[in-house]
């Protein structure tokens, strides 16, 4: 075997001869595609084998088994091995079973490379997982054999090597392939049997164990060239930095966290996307998973009902709003839906909503991948979700389709079925196969210069500049995430690839891939709050060369300029010295008039500018202050419908016969009754919190309440116990002036007796302090014609009010001075504002 090593910051291809006896063997298709572009082209010649070296070993492992790829491996495991996925790991679902196939499919396949039977130095702890594994290995490999089939992951064997492929050739040469696995280094052994086997290596010789071939260290050599190191916050800093940059030194650039990298989608005008893209960044691919998550969230329990934050969170989406034409009106709907706390889409709903509900579930009923065809065939206009930047959008679409039908017909229909008993798990195995298949985009235009790629793509032929960017501490070295249950040390003692040996090989990329520039340039992001820093392969490089971190072309507050300059093109002035004031008309009262109920009069009280836009103008608040639990506001409207319908069972009772008795049962039953009316209303998470603690808790509560009223009011003459809703026009109004100012609310309790009067209030929440004073200038024009109570429900409280809070000449003089006032003035207290509704249109300055 002969070895040669090329410097870095030379080109490994360069002394590759054109010939047709040799197999050209490279580490990657960019180093193979690079090589292959700078061959003379000759159509009657052809050109020489050349191959990745995953290619290579497709043409030396081989077998006559039918090879199992992608998902249906994973199918097919779970298929042979259910009941014992079951019953030695809990496993009940395919979908359960995935992450552990995975790393049950690599333990193997390493152990094949390590061309071990098993590991050796397990530790007692160990064993049963071990155990588990060789249980599940000999149930599967039975059933693999059965029907003649083996893992792609399993081919690589040394039972499997077979070298005719090698026959018609005399030499071999293995280009930038730093480390071989014991499998693959006595593949190597049974080659040089039968030709020339040649290594062509980027590294320094004394890095390279050419007895196990494989890379040991990575040795930083004598500068040669020129490498800049500069320090950002985050991305947008590394962004502007990079395009001036490259404005004044022109470069290809490189990313290593080059998958989470965003500038093509930030800046479009000057960043292109890869020429060849994936299915994940379609509109089509985008409204299929979002459906998937709808209908995965269908709550059988009730009959399949679809959550309402759930479509609310899809139909806000630009392919939801575009597959099912959801205009203002249905999202009007659905947030009043949300407004009034129900959680699930309520059966009368708008017919634009139910189409939506009843294609999800129809889709929950598909049984085989066909039904799927059909609905996006018939149902769905397919049309709607053409983007013109693709050129094989729907063909890659159905080639998805098409990949997930093979697994539909490797199993058989009771198979598939007994692996996918429903529509949900069907359209996750769909979206499974088309995940990251890749697609075509048109040509790149022109105009648009730079393109971030994978910094493995920029090892071949030497580059004048590069720029290398997203270098932190959290990218570089990636952190792998290790499944296995084995220590580094038992990874070493049985040739298993262990962490260390995998952070030497990312150093030898990163390090490679700088060196072979002329003029590398390096972008890391140091942000605290992110986690990001200076990566320690940098700063070894920072220190072995004894050089700084360069200052950035563009400073912080440069950049906010260029910021401010780009979005707003003539700075607003503010040439107010105090607070805008709306001017007040007697049009905005219709007919003058203006009725004021309770909160009305605390919203006028604390801002006449917020009255105007609640009361007046019906203006909805901005930020809805939904919630997927139960509400405070949904409490407060149940528990005041209960007693209200106590109240009204009981008054007669009461009345007539002076008899307080309340019935527990009776008290339950109308609690879930409501319960029952207000299904739609209540997660069904929180129905054993509703029926186990708040409904015993409000019974007990209510049956003290009417304890405390008997104890009150026993013996004495009632004349009225009862609720009451005061309508506007049925009093006389308040202040009658050029408005005519009426006050009206619903009073939850009234108690009138021989001796004297009780205004009642339910609470759920906190109490106001004002409002009974209100009430009882409502009912009976004078503060102090009642005594007024408040009733907590939660604690089964009965406080009395000590304090008159609001006065009925107060009150007058309040509404006199609004109407007498020219405007809508703010609140005179600033602070206030800062949890206003409505902040974002009075946008006051502090």
């Amino acid at each position: 075997m002969k070895f040669k090593y090329v410097e870095y910051n030379q080109d490994i291809l360069k002394d590759l001869k054109e010939d047709f006896e040799t197999i050209y063997i490279f580490s990657d298709y960019f180093l193979k595609n690079s090589y292959k572009k700078g061959l003379v082209k000759n159509v009657f010649r052809g050109v020489p084998t050349i191959l990745t070296f995953d290619e290579f070993k497709q043409n030396i492992f081989v077998t006559d088994k039918v090879i199992l790829r992608e998902a249906k491996r994973f199918i097919s495991f779970y298929n042979g091995n259910k009941s014992d996925l079951k019953k030695l790991l809990g496993m009940n679902s395919y979908y359960d079973s995935i992450d552990f196939t995975d790393s049950f499919f690599k333990y193997y396949k390493e152990l094949n490379h390590s061309m071990k039977l098993k590991v050796s130095g397990v530790q007692k702890w160990q064993e049963r997982y071990i155990k588990h594994y060789e249980i599940l290995k000999e149930n599967y490999d039975r059933y693999l054999k059965n029907r003649n089939h083996i893992l792609l992951d399993w081919i690589e064997t040394k039972d499997n090597i077979n070298l005719d492929f090698v026959e018609s050739y005399k030499r071999i040469v293995f280009v930038d392939i730093v480390d071989f696995t014991p499998l693959e280094k006595e593949l190597i052994s049974k080659l040089e049997e039968k030709l020339e086997v040649k290594l062509i290596l980027q590294i320094k010789p004394e890095d390279f164990d050419e007895n196990e071939l494989s890379i040991k260290s990575v040795t930083l050599p004598i500068m040669k060239n020129n490498i800049e190191v500069f320090e950002v916050s985050e991305s947008m800093e590394e962004l502007i930095n990079l395009k001036t940059l490259t404005q004044r030194y022109p470069g290809d650039i490189f990313s290593v966290d080059y998958k989470n990298n965003r500038f093509h989608k930030i800046v479009p005008r000057h960043f292109l996307p890869p020429v060849s893209s994936v299915l994940n960044d379609t509109m089509i691919y985008r409204f299929i998973k979002t459906q998937y998550e709808l209908v995965s969230s269908l709550e059988e329990r009730l009959g399949k009902a679809l959550p309402l934050f759930s479509l609310k969170n899809v139909l806000e989406t630009v392919e939801y709003k575009v597959a099912y034409d959801v205009d203002n009106e249905t999202m009007t709907e659905l947030y009043n839906l949300l407004d009034q706390d129900y959680k699930y889409l309520p059966n009368d709903s708008s017919d634009k909503l139910k189409k939506i509900h009843q294609d999800l579930i129809s889709i929950s009923k598909f049984k085989k991948i066909e039904d799927f065809v059909d609905y996006f065939k018939q149902n769905l206009d397919l049309e709607k979700f053409y983007e013109g930047e693709y050129t094989n959008l729907f063909e890659k679409f159905y080639e998805g389709i098409s990949l997930a039908k093979t697994s539909e017909y490797m199993l058989g229909e009771d198979g598939f079925n007994g692996c996918f008993s429903n529509g949900s798990e069907i359209y996750k195995l769909i979206i499974q196969y088309m995940n990251n298949i890749e697609i075509d985009r048109v040509d790149i235009e022109e105009n648009v210069k730079d393109v971030v790629r994978d910094f493995k793509l920029s090892k071949g032929p030497v580059n004048k500049c590069s720029y290398f960017l997203d270098c932190s501490s959290r990218t570089l070295p990636e952190n792998i995430r290790d499944n296995s249950i084995f220590t580094e040390h038992q990874r070493r003692e049985n040739n298993l690839m262990t962490k260390e040996k995998n952070r030497i090989l990312q150093k030898y990329r990163f390090y490679q891939s700088v060196l072979n520039s002329q003029t590398s340039k390096i972008f890391y992001i140091k942000n605290q709050n992110s986690g990001d820093d200076i990566s320690p392969f940098i700063t070894e490089i920072l220190e072995t060369y004894k050089i700084g971190i360069s200052n950035n072309p563009i400073n912080t507050e440069e950049i906010l300029s260029i910021f401010e300059k780009s979005l707003i093109s003539d700075p607003i002035k503010n040439n107010h010295e105090k607070d805008d004031l709306l001017p007040k008309k007697i049009e905005d009262f219709k007919d003058g008039k203006c009725t004021v109920g309770a909160y009305d009069y605390e919203m006028l009280e604390g801002c006449k500018y917020r009255f105007y836009l609640s009361k007046i103008c019906g203006v909805e608040p901005q930020v809805k202050d939904w919630t997927k639990s139960i509400s405070l506001k949904f409490l407060g409207i149940f528990i005041h419908a209960v007693l209200e319908e106590v109240t009204d069972k009981m008054w007669k009772n009461i009345v007539y016969k002076n008899d307080f008795y309340l019935a527990q049962d009776f008290v339950d039953e109308i609690q879930f009754k409501h319960l029952s009316f207000n299904r739609e209303k209540i997660p069904v998470y929180m129905d054993n919190y509703f029926k186990e603690i708040l409904v015993p808790r409000f019974s007990k509560n209510i049956l003290k309440f009417y304890k405390e009223l008997e104890k009150a009011y026993s013996g004495k003459k009632i004349l009225r116990f009862e609720s009451e809703k005061i309508k506007p026009g049925s009093r006389e109004p308040i202040v009658d002036k050029d408005i005519k100012f009426y006050i009206n609310g619903r009073v939850d309790f009234i108690i009138e007796t021989d001796s004297g009067n009780l205004v009642l209030d339910f609470k759920t929440g906190k109490k106001q302090d004002k409002q009974l004073d209100f009430y009882t200038i409502l009912l009976y024009g004078d503060e102090t014609a009642a005594e007024k109570s408040i009733y907590n429900a939660f604690t089964g409280d009965l406080e009395k009010a000590t304090k008159i809070e609001l006065t009925k000449e107060i009150l007058k003089e309040t509404l006199t001075e609004f109407l007498n006032s020219d405007n809508y003035s703010l609140s005179s207290s600033k602070s206030t504002c800062r949890y206003c509704d409505f902040i974002e249109i009075c946008r006051r300055e502090f």
